[in-house]
């Protein structure tokens, strides 16, 4: 069974969706838009062998991917902001808002989806880029099998000293004498 860590903000409206759409245009320039929709409660996970994305104890932040664990299970919407490139015109920045927000009435297959749905089904020529959460401290990061049992309820996180110790340990361990891996500029 794999394992998953749980990331869960302590601090209600703590939890953003980022999420990064490009476009190709007809004449090979690139068009995007990015949203960061904040909710009041969620959650993220990191996969287990990926613990080197874990926070470091102190961090104001974690990331997580939205692809792993069971599901962000985002609650209660409170803010959403857009980003622009600078070729998209005030219309289309305005459609956009709109469609995401309500849906696109005219979706031949899907009218009136929105938010997620519209990103990933609706009628339109944007693709994701990228997307992750982005959780606010204070967090609590949890090991749990991926059915949602709970094994450590609250993992210590690596400090900032621990990673550098671990890091000088290793250049040490995997020094080699000859250029250009090596401290010297020996090309014998």
């Amino acid at each position: 069974m794999a394992k998953v860590y749980r990331i869960t903000p302590l601090h209600k409206k703590s939890i953003c969706w980022h999420i990064e759409m490009y476009r190709e245009n007809a004449d090979g320039t690139i068009s995007w838009f990015n949203i960061d929709d904040h909710y009041r409660w969620g959650q993220g996970f990191v996969e287990e062998d990926m613990d080197c994305n874990l926070p470091i104890e102190g961090d104001a932040q974690a990331h997580a991917k939205t692809d792993c664990g069971w599901g962000a299970e985002l609650d209660d919407q409170h803010a959403c902001w857009f980003e622009f490139s600078d070729d998209l015109s005030k219309e289309e920045k305005k459609e956009i808002e709109e469609f995401y927000h309500n849906g696109n009435p005219d979706d031949e297959f899907s009218p009136g989806i929105s938010g997620a749905a519209w990103l990933f089904d609706g009628e339109h020529d944007w693709q994701l880029e990228d997307d992750y959460l982005v959780i606010d401290a204070p967090y609590q990061v949890s090991l749990c099998d991926d059915d949602g049992t709970v094994i450590v309820p609250e993992v210590k996180l690596r400090t900032r000293a621990e990673l550098e110790e671990s890091a000088r340990k290793w250049q040490e361990e995997n020094k080699t004498p000859n250029w250009p891996f090596g401290d010297n500029n020996d090309n014998s």
